[in-house]
């Protein structure tokens, strides 16, 4: 009887253990699930889509941006969504636009102080003799400034005026579906993008220049930017590898890129057109197909 007893004793303390055992594993692994789920892994590539969108950048509270290496000021411009001419003009920078590390590129002009306004002077009635004397002198500077200018017309020519070469024709950088249209409004998409296929390589819309190659530009990946003339840039966001380098002059239809993607996107090419700095509907200018 005793014996029975003992083996009852036994048994219950097994099955306690055993109920403790799994009751802590349960609680252990409920404990790693939430972890995993309000505490993402730092190494994932995942983005949220805000932030893995193209978006024009906020403009910095000090309207001064600080040169960062590899920056351009066409891709400084086109960050914040701005004229590169107003920019240059407002720094002092000329043609062809150098810029140098930790250099400050102010985006916004300063406030104009405001003039004091001075009371009106009384004026003196000249005498008639001054009055001829003044008329005789007027004349012969009126004179000698027609003469001057005359001369000036002669020297400059009339075409010193900066001429906008007109973009001939436009190309679609991909053979593809466009997935996702133009917004001008909030963060959806300055752009387009356009659906394509692996391997395949990314063309130029139109002739111009490489004004930025690189991945300085948080939420374009490796991006290249064409400067067709003094109002149109295009953008050519996600590529896989880069094939052209800034400076380069490229015709309609030359490669720049291989095509690449976002996340699971792929293959895919964000494609954007910038008219004086603000970002256009590129379905506007490309060939309708």
């Amino acid at each position: 009887m005793i014996l029975i007893t003992l083996l009852m004793v036994e048994q219950r303390r097994n099955a306690l253990k055993r109920f403790i055992s799994v009751t802590i594993a349960s609680l252990l692994l409920s404990a790693c699930a939430y972890d995993s789920f309000h505490y993402p892994d730092k190494n994932s590539n995942s983005r949220t889509n805000a932030s893995s969108r193209p978006q024009v950048t906020p403009m910095p509270a000090t309207g001064i941006h600080k040169v960062q290496s590899g920056d351009t000021l066409f891709a400084i411009a086109f960050q914040y969504g701005l004229d590169y001419r107003k920019v240059a003009a407002l720094n002092k920078i000329d043609s062809p636009y150098v810029i140098y590390p930790n250099q400050k590129i102010r985006l916004i002009g300063k406030r104009k102080a405001l003039t004091k306004t001075t009371p009106p002077q009384k004026t003196v009635k000249p005498s008639k003799t001054t009055k001829k004397t003044a008329s005789s002198s007027t004349k012969a500077s009126s004179n000698v400034k027609n003469v001057k200018k005359v001369n000036s017309a002669k020297k400059l020519p009339s075409n010193n005026k900066k001429i906008t070469k007109k973009v001939e024709k436009w190309l679609w950088p991909v053979d593809g579906k466009v997935i996702r249209g133009f917004s001008s409004s909030g963060v959806s998409s300055k752009g387009i993008d356009i659906k394509g296929t692996k391997g395949h390589h990314v063309k130029a819309v139109a002739d111009g220049i490489v004004v930025y190659a690189g991945s300085g530009l948080i939420g374009y990946g490796k991006l290249v930017i064409i400067k067709h003339n003094e109002i149109y840039l295009s953008a050519y966001a996600y590529n896989e590898r880069i094939l052209v380098k800034e400076q380069q002059s490229v015709r309609a239809g030359d490669s720049l890129a291989i095509i690449g993607g976002k996340g699971s996107e792929k293959p895919l090419l964000h494609f954007e057109v910038r008219k004086d700095g603000q970002p256009v509907n590129p379905l506007n200018v490309l060939p309708k197909r």
